[in-house]
């Protein structure tokens, strides 16, 4: 009976150390979705700051990520995780808790820049430990169930943002997001992980160069990411602006919430059609369809328009972004996934950072609606590469 019962527990996935990751990866990412959604707004309406201001705050956060992510993987890898879990979790809660006492946008964009730093170290550090606790034969069943964390995070924590911003103001909005820290904290920490798979493992010297922390052959896909990040930026940090501007600021919670559902809903889709058809058959309409969402955004006269935009954005959205991810990982061999994954992830952070700081500038010279048709063409300048340059040369992969 007892051998049985630890057969069991070897062979679970919902461990307490997995749920525990999985809560406080969930907790990271919706404070960085609360912040996109509700900062941008009390920079303008608190502080009496800009749109490009606005759109500093979330540069400031993207530099602090690709300041640290490309040595995620180096310092989790080099160090007691026990110890990468505890401080990076505490230290999110102690930049969490500093919002409460900001007093200038100058202090905004410093605590920006150390969440920034902090997120990129902390969510690889707890996906890497819950796949670590995973069972060999269920790792792919276990990473399908934690990404269900994030998902969970980018559906409510937009709406939850703007919501407490519009109902109990900027006080409730910061304590909020402490509240979440404090919870991501507990849960990242609160079953210590074993110590055969926390310690690290000794490891061969290799040079610090290029390729020990990025992956070559996952560069092309990446540099479409730029592209793609770049327009989706747009979305990301000036859709709240824009319709508080329209005079129904809180309606920007209903655009995030459908965006994202589109994204989970259609998500067991993509990866099958991904399977089953190939790369094209979402890349080419995902594109359009983008193209198509961004297009009627940029014509809105109304917030009900801009909530319309919200689906087909999002269907476009969650088929390319995921497809480009994995032709990048599958172009790359199997022991550099994590450089790959890597790779891709912070042209991401780069396309990012630019987009919400050109884009600022584009709409304090043009305004929103020639704003997001630049938008538009930017996004579909990242089609014509892959089209005519990538597509010619990985034919292969596609």
């Amino acid at each position: 009976m007892e051998e049985t019962e630890q057969a069991i527990a070897k062979d679970k996935i919902w461990s307490a150390e997995f749920l525990g990751c999985g809560l406080s990866s969930c907790l990271f990412y919706m404070s960085q979705y609360i912040l996109i959604a509700g900062l941008p707004l009390i920079i303008t309406a608190v502080y009496g700051g800009t749109a490009f201001q606005a759109g500093l705050a979330m540069t400031y956060f993207q530099i602090g990520t690709i300041l640290c992510r490309p040595f995620a993987g180096e310092i989790i890898d080099g160090f007691d995780k026990r110890n990468i879990l505890f401080l990076t979790t505490g230290i999110f809660l102690l930049i969490m808790i500093a919002f409460n006492f900001t007093t200038s946008m100058d202090l905004i964009f410093l605590l920006r820049l150390l969440h920034g730093m902090i997120f990129a170290i902390g969510t690889t550090a707890v996906a890497a430990v819950a796949v670590l606790v995973l069972p060999k034969h269920r790792k792919g069943e276990g990473i399908g169930y934690f990404s269900v964390f994030v998902n969970v995070a980018m559906v409510i924590g937009p709406f939850l943002g703007l919501t407490i911003l519009d109902m109990w103001g900027t006080e409730a909005f910061f304590m909020f997001l402490s509240v979440c820290a404090f919870l991501g904290f507990y849960a990242a920490n609160r079953k210590r992980l074993d110590e055969t798979l926390a310690l690290p493992r000794l490891a061969k010297h290799r040079p610090w160069n290029f390729d020990r922390f990025f992956e070559r052959h996952t560069l092309p896909w990446a540099i479409i990411g730029v592209f793609i990040s770049f327009s989706y930026s747009g979305v990301l940090v000036f859709v709240p602006i824009m319709m508080t501007e329209m005079g129904e600021g809180t309606m920007a919670s209903l655009f995030f919430v459908l965006f994202a559902i589109i994204i989970v809903v259609t998500r067991p889709w993509v990866g099958r059609a991904f399977d089953q058809l190939g790369a094209n058959s979402l890349i080419y309409p995902g594109f359009i369809l983008y193209f198509i969402g961004i297009i009627i955004l940029s014509l809105a006269s109304s917030p009900w328009w801009v909530i319309a935009s919200a689906p087909i954005i999002g269907l476009g959205y969650g088929a390319v972004s995921p497809a480009f991810q994995t032709l990048g990982v599958q172009a790359a061999s199997a022991e550099r996934a994590g450089a790959a994954n890597a790779t891709y992830f912070l042209s991401l952070d780069i396309g990012v950072g630019l987009g919400s700081a050109i884009l600022s500038l584009v709409i304090g010279w043009v305004g929103f609606a020639m704003m997001y048709q630049i938008n538009a063409c930017i996004a579909l300048a990242g089609l014509f590469i892959y089209h005519f340059y990538v597509k010619q040369f990985y034919k292969k992969a596609i």
